[in-house]
C-alpha cells in the first residue's frame, strides 16, 4: 500500500509540474496583454480626381461633363443697371468694360436702308462728346418692373419687339427690353424710346453684345 501511495503522489507531482510548464508557454492571458488601444486596419482610398471643366452644354455622348448652372435674371438686371449708370456718369472706359470685343448698335430704322451697325463703345464716345447724359441724373429712366427678360428656351409666338427673336440666342444668352420713360430731358433727346440688350455670357457675368436703339444722332 505504501508503494502505491508513494507511486500516486509521484504522479500528482509530476502532473502538476506539466501544467505549470504549459501555462508558462502557452497564450498570453488578457492581464498580460499591453494596454495600448489597437488601431483599426487601414483601408486604401483611391484618390478623388478632378471633375471636368464647367462647360455651358454637352452631348449626350459626351460621357461624363460638368455643366454651369444658368445666370440668374438679377445677374441681367444688374448688368443694365449698370450701363445706365455709367452713361449717366458719361464713363466711357466703365462702360467699354461692360461691353464684347465685337459688340455693335444696330438702329432699326437703318437696317432696310443699308446702313451700317456701328461699334457699341465708339458711338457712346461721340455721344457724350455731343450730349450732356449727366442731365439724367436724379431721373427715372425706366422702371424695372416693366423690364423684360428673354431667354433661347422661351418660345415667342408673337415678340413684343421684331429684334427679338429667341431662335438665335446661344444657350447662355438673354435678351433684356428695357421701355425707356426719361428720353427726353427739356428740348434734348437723349435715349430711344427703349432698348433691347442682347447680353453674352462670360463666366459669372454677362457682357453687353448687342443694343438695338432707335437713337440717331443729329
Amino acid at each position: 500500500m505504501r508503494a502505491i501511495a508513494l507511486a500516486m503522489m509521484a504522479w500528482a507531482v509530476a502532473l502538476a509540474s506539466g501544467c505549470g510548464h504549459g501555462a508558462g508557454t502557452g497564450y498570453a492571458t488578457s492581464a498580460e496583454l499591453p494596454e495600448e488601444r489597437r488601431r483599426p486596419d487601414g483601408v486604401a482610398l483611391d484618390p478623388a480626381s478632378e471633375p471636368p471643366p464647367a462647360v455651358g452644354r454637352a452631348e449626350v455622348g459626351e460621357g461624363l461633363v460638368t455643366l454651369q448652372a444658368p445666370l440668374g435674371v438679377n445677374v441681367a438686371v444688374s448688368t443694365v443697371a449698370d450701363f445706365f449708370r455709367r452713361v449717366v456718369q458719361e464713363d466711357s472706359d466703365g462702360l467699354s468694360a461692360m461691353l464684347t470685343r465685337d459688340a455693335l448698335v444696330v438702329v432699326p430704322s437703318t437696317i432696310n436702308q443699308g446702313g451700317q451697325t456701328p461699334a457699341l463703345g465708339p458711338l457712346w464716345e461721340q455721344r457724350f462728346r455731343r450730349l450732356d447724359y449727366g442731365k439724367l441724373a436724379g431721373e427715372t429712366i425706366y422702371r424695372a418692373s416693366e423690364v423684360e427678360i428673354y431667354r433661347a428656351e422661351d418660345a415667342i409666338e408673337v415678340p413684343p419687339h421684331p429684334g427679338i427673336q429667341t431662335q438665335t440666342l446661344d444657350d447662355d444668352d438673354v435678351l433684356v427690353r428695357v421701355p425707356i420713360i426719361t428720353a427726353r430731358v427739356g428740348a434734348e433727346r437723349l435715349l430711344g424710346d427703349e432698348l433691347l440688350f442682347w447680353l453674352r455670357r462670360d463666366g459669372t457675368r454677362f457682357r453687353v453684345y448687342r443694343v438695338l436703339e432707335d437713337f440717331q444722332l443729329q
